[in-house]
């Protein structure tokens, strides 16, 4: 009886052990908490903007535009993921500068998803937007 339970101790144990874990690691949570928290938004003196089929680049630095892109971003839900396999069609990479050092990369690849580079702290983290996102906006910054 004891090696039953032993046996099933021993199986039950790891299971509870991965679902608290994958819990915990996947949470949800939205773009203002993991970027804009931790960073002066009204100190953003230039947006810079890489397109990826042409690797066209462009830098924003009216503060309108600026706005009208850090506002889009602000709304999206986000899920974090463990560095999932992202095979897009059309990717952006979003650097946000302030006074001329680079705080925050951001690569958007199809509106599915979004990995966050904090410059600072030297991090990488992983997020499925889990809303509809819109990539116009920022193609019509191409135009």
């Amino acid at each position: 009886m004891k090696k039953r339970y032993k046996i099933l101790l021993g199986i039950l144990l790891p299971l509870l052990i991965l679902y608290i874990s994958t819990m915990l690691l996947t949470r949800d949570t939205d773009f203002s908490k993991e970027v804009t928290e931790r960073l002066d938004v009204e100190a953003i003196k230039s947006i810079e903007i890489i397109r990826a089929s042409d690797e066209k680049t462009i830098t924003i630095t009216d503060e309108a535009e600026m706005n009208q892109i850090m506002q889009q971003l602000n709304e999206q839900p986000l899920k974090k993921v463990w560095f999932t396999k992202s095979n897009f069609k059309e990717a952006y990479w979003i650097t946000l500068a302030i006074n001329g050092d680079r705080e925050v990369g951001l690569r958007l690849d199809d509106a599915e998803h979004l990995f966050v580079y904090l410059y600072e702290e030297n991090y990488m983290k992983d997020y499925k937007l889990t809303s509809d996102f819109d990539t116009s906006f920022i193609e019509q910054l191409f135009q």
